[in-house]
This record gives structure tokens, C-alpha cells and sequence, in this order.
């Protein structure tokens, strides 16, 4: 998340730009926020962190950042998640963008947790970049799926969670060079037929494990049967 400093004051609250001017008239002063949620999370505050301190270096100014929460702890409702210190004059106008950054993550890190405690034998691909209000909102969303499902691992018993997402852009969260995936349904109607919309595939992505949409005629046991009848070394081996 590169910092464009006239950014901030464009995309800030007025309110907090005019209170940026008015101390920086009548003289700054040392301030220390704490920001917490309104209702249970889980924390996921790498992204925001990152970017104040790029801020700071873009500024030159120094925060001091005592995270109360490490990444994917519990944090109760009302309990600061972290603390932040510095120059007020500089840290007034930041407070739009910090909690864009921060509320997002936490409360998807913790859907995610609870999806895959709830489901814990389930294999979770993130597919949400594409409901995504932007490249920002599709970051967010990753990093908290990760955090989510690393938590549930650690506090589950067999937890698969989320193996990893659709995009490459992001896959790193999850441990991955690449996204992950295989055919929209537009490839079914290209191809005429879900058994020749799985041949192309596997024939094009030869390495890959093949998970074909079965739905999109309507005939989704013999459709997913003549698949499997088509490939069966693949079927057997759990890889379809």
C-alpha cells in the first residue's frame, strides 16, 4: 500500500483535516490513540501497521505502535487493539484511512475463524476478489482469510481451513506462488458440454487437479458421473 501524501487529505474526514490545521497553528503535542473494535475480532493489523509506518518514513516523524493483540488473537469488544503514539499533527488526519484498514481485516479474520471451526474438516478456497469493492478490499480480504483459518489450525483439532485463494496477486498469504482454480461457468458454455469444458481444461492444465461445475445444465449427477467416467485415474485418486 504505497502512501501518496495528498491522498490523505483528500480521502480523510474534513473534520480531521481542519484539526490538523488548527494544531499545527497553536502548536503541536505528543497523543497516544487507542483503537479498538466495537464487537469481538480477530486480529489481522499487518496492513495497517505497514502503512503507518511507511507514513512515518514518508513524514519523518516517528509513531511508536504497542500492539496490545498479537495477529490472530482474540480481541473482546471494546478492548484496544493497539496503541498508537506520536506527533497529534500528524497522526489526526490518518485516522480515516488507519480504521479502513484495521476494521475490515479484523472482522473477516474473524468470520473466517468461525467458518472454519464450525466446518473443520472443510477445505476453504477463497473466492472473494471478485465481490470485492477493489484491489485494496481484495488484499484485505485474503490477508484476514489467512489469519482466520491460522488461527482455527491452531486451536481446532484437524483444522483444514482455507488451503488458498483465486488470485495470484494475493496467494502469498497463503504460502502460494499462484491462485488457485479452475473454470468459471462461461467455459461450460463455451465448450457446449461439461464433459468437453473438463477435457479442454485438462488437456490446457494438464498438472492440475480438475474441479469441474456440474450445475450448469441442470444435470448435475450424470453430468458429474460422465466426468468421472471420463477420468477415473483421476477420480481414484482424489484428484477430480
Amino acid at each position: 500500500m504505497t502512501v501518496k501524501p495528498d491522498e490523505i487529505s483528500r480521502w480523510a474526514d474534513v473534520y480531521f483535516n481542519r484539526t490538523k490545521r488548527t494544531v499545527e497553528k497553536f502548536g503541536d503535542v505528543p497523543v497516544t490513540y487507542a483503537v479498538f473494535m466495537r464487537r469481538p475480532v480477530v486480529s489481522a493489523p499487518k496492513l495497517a501497521i505497514d502503512w503507518l509506518n511507511e507514513v512515518a518514513a514518508t513524514r519523518g516523524v516517528p509513531f511508536n505502535i504497542e500492539l496490545t493483540h498479537d495477529e490472530g488473537r482474540w480481541v473482546g469488544a471494546g478492548e484496544p487493539l493497539m496503541f498508537i503514539s506520536g506527533p497529534f499533527a500528524h497522526l489526526v488526519d490518518l485516522e480515516t484511512l488507519l480504521l479502513q484498514k484495521i476494521g475490515p481485516p479484523c472482522v473477516a479474520a474473524w468470520n473466517a475463524y468461525t467458518m472454519c471451526m464450525d466446518l473443520p474438516h472443510v477445505a476453504f478456497l477463497a473466492l472473494d476478489a471478485r465481490h470485492c469493492a477493489g484491489t485494496e478490499m481484495a488484499a484485505m480480504m485474503a490477508y484476514a482469510a489467512s489469519v482466520g483459518s491460522a488461527r482455527a489450525r491452531r486451536k481446532g483439532d484437524s483444522v483444514q481451513g482455507f488451503i488458498g485463494n483465486a488470485t495470484d496477486a494475493t496467494a502469498h498469504y497463503y504460502g502460494r506462488e499462484a491462485g488457485l482454480g479452475t473454470m468459471p461457468h462461461a467455459l461450460i458454455g463455451y465448450a457446449g458440454s461439461t464433459l468437453r469444458a473438463a477435457e479442454m481444461f485438462h488437456e490446457t492444465f494438464p498438472g492440475e487437479d480438475l474441479t469441474v461445475l456440474v450445475d450448469y445444465f441442470g444435470r448435475e449427477v450424470s453430468d458429474a458421473i460422465t466426468v468421472c467416467e471420463r477420468f477415473p485415474d483421476m477420480a481414484s485418486e482424489g484428484r477430480l
